[in-house]
């Protein structure tokens, strides 16, 4: 699995707007003031809708690129006064037989472009697991 979130935080009326435009239905929400679940309250609202649930980063990342031209077509910026967001792409299960060596390739423009959206990026990798491993080199 090769996953590209949205997260979005700010104002109610700058969330509903972004995903009105965009025609997005969060997965996940939380509102100004509400209990965090380790303590403390969460300053703003927010939410997170996935953008890619790809089998490879490739595919992932034409899916991101389509999100991008989309975002841009609308003349949206996903920052600024009452907004911020950030695309949290998770590449899964490396190391297997499916998946080796994951990599996510991104051009000089599409950073741009994620830069011109004010969309931060944070990239994780997550390892099969010890089972997984064993399963595969007992077969």
């Amino acid at each position: 699995m090769n996953l590209a979130t949205l997260r979005l935080e700010g104002t109610d009326e700058a969330l509903q707007r972004v995903c009105a435009t965009l025609g997005l239905a969060p997965e996940s929400e939380y509102k100004q003031g509400e209990p965090k679940r380790r303590g403390g309250f969460y300053p703003n609202s927010g939410l997170s809708v996935t953008i890619a649930d790809a089998k490879n980063p490739g595919e992932m990342v034409v899916t991101i690129r389509e999100f991008m031209t989309k975002c841009k077509s609308q003349n949206l910026v996903l920052a600024g006064p009452g907004l911020s967001a950030e695309l949290a792409i998770g590449v899964t299960v490396v190391g297997d037989s499916e998946q080796f060596i994951a990599f996510v390739d991104f051009s000089a423009p599409d950073l741009a472009a994620l830069g011109a959206l004010g969309v931060e990026l944070s990239i994780a990798a997550y390892p099969t697991s010890d089972e997984a491993n064993a399963i595969d080199q007992n077969a």
